[in-house]
C-alpha cells in the first residue's frame, strides 16, 4: 500500500487528500497543512516511488493503476467521499481519479494542472524516453525545471523541485516518464466523460508552459472555475501559499456537503 500521512482532528471535518508532483512528496504541502488542517482532515499521500511508497514491480506506470493504489488507501481508511488537493504531476493523476474514480471525489483542486505539454516541452520528454538507458535522467530533469521555471524569482521552486528529483533514482524516473508522455490521455478522458465534478484550476500567471491550457479547460468546462494568481510561477502551492490556501479552501467551502466520512 502507498505511504501516507493523516492529519485527523475530528469526525465533523471533511477530508482533504493531497497529490503531489513528479519527484516530489507529500511534504510538498508544508505551507498547506497548519492552514487547511483547521478546516479539514488532512490525508497527505506519497505516490509509487516517491517518499515513503515504495516503487511498483511494473515496468512503466500507468494513471488507472496509480489511481488504484490511491483508492485502496481511501478503503482502508473507510473515506467514502474527500476533496482532493492534486499538484503538477498529481493533477494527471486527479483528472484519471475524476475519470476512474468520481464516486471518491467531492471537489477537485488542480493547482499548477499539467493538462498537455506544448512544443518544446513534448520534444524533451520524448528525448528523455529515447535515451531514458544511455543519458544521465537528472540532465532531463534540470532542463525540465529551467523549462518550467525559467526566472529568477523561481529559483527557489526550482532547486526544490531538482532537490527532491534526485531521490527519485532513474528507474523510477523512467517509469514516470511514460506515465509523463501520454499525459493529455486522463484529461482528454474526463473532458469527453459526464463528470460534474466541481474543479479548480489554480496557476500561477508566469507558468507559461501550461496557462493556456489551464484557460481553455475552465473556459470549456461548467463546473470549472479559475484562479490566476500574480507573480507566480509553476509551484504556486510554495511562492504563494498564502493566496492559494485561501483560495483552495473558499472554493471547498462553496462545494461542501455534510460530512458523511469516518476514518480509522
Amino acid at each position: 500500500m502507498l505511504h501516507y500521512t493523516k492529519m485527523f482532528s475530528c469526525h465533523e471535518k471533511e477530508w482533504l487528500v493531497l497529490l503531489h508532483g513528479l519527484g516530489g512528496k507529500s511534504t510538498l504541502f508544508y505551507k498547506q497543512a497548519d492552514f487547511l488542517s483547521k478546516h479539514y482532515n488532512l490525508l497527505f499521500i506519497d505516490l509509487p516511488g516517491h517518499g515513503g511508497s515504495a516503487g511498483s514491480d511494473a515496468k512503466y506506470y500507468v494513471a488507472a493503476d496509480v489511481v488504484s493504489k490511491i483508492t485502496e488507501v481511501l478503503e482502508s481508511l473507510h473515506i467514502a467521499r474527500a476533496h482532493f488537493l492534486t499538484f503538477s504531476l498529481g493533477t494527471i493523476i486527479g483528472n484519471e481519479l475524476m475519470y476512474r474514480a468520481k464516486q471518491y471525489i467531492q471537489t477537485m483542486t488542480l493547482a499548477g494542472p499539467v493538462l498537455k505539454f506544448n512544443t518544446w516541452s513534448s520534444l524533451l520528454i520524448k528525448c528523455a524516453w529515447t535515451l531514458r538507458h544511455f543519458a544521465p535522467y537528472m540532465l532531463f530533469y534540470k532542463t525540465f525545471a529551467y523549462l518550467i521555471m525559467p526566472k529568477k524569482s523561481h529559483a527557489k521552486s526550482r532547486f526544490y523541485f531538482v532537490q527532491e528529483a534526485a531521490k527519485l533514482g532513474r528507474q523510477e524516473f523512467v517509469k514516470w516518464t511514460y506515465l509523463l508522455k501520454n499525459a493529455k490521455k486522463p484529461y482528454d478522458q474526463h473532458q469527453k466523460s459526464d463528470c460534474t465534478i466541481p474543479k479548480f484550476y489554480l496557476i500561477g500567471k508566469e507558468d507559461h508552459l501550461f496557462l493556456e491550457e489551464a484557460k481553455r479547460a475552465a473556459a470549456q468546462n461548467p463546473y470549472a472555475s479559475l484562479q490566476i494568481l500574480d507573480d507566480c510561477g509553476h509551484v504556486c502551492v510554495i511562492e504563494k501559499s498564502v493566496e492559494s490556501n485561501e483560495a483552495i479552501h473558499q472554493f471547498i467551502q462553496k462545494n461542501q456537503l455534510p460530512a458523511t466520512v469516518q476514518a480509522s
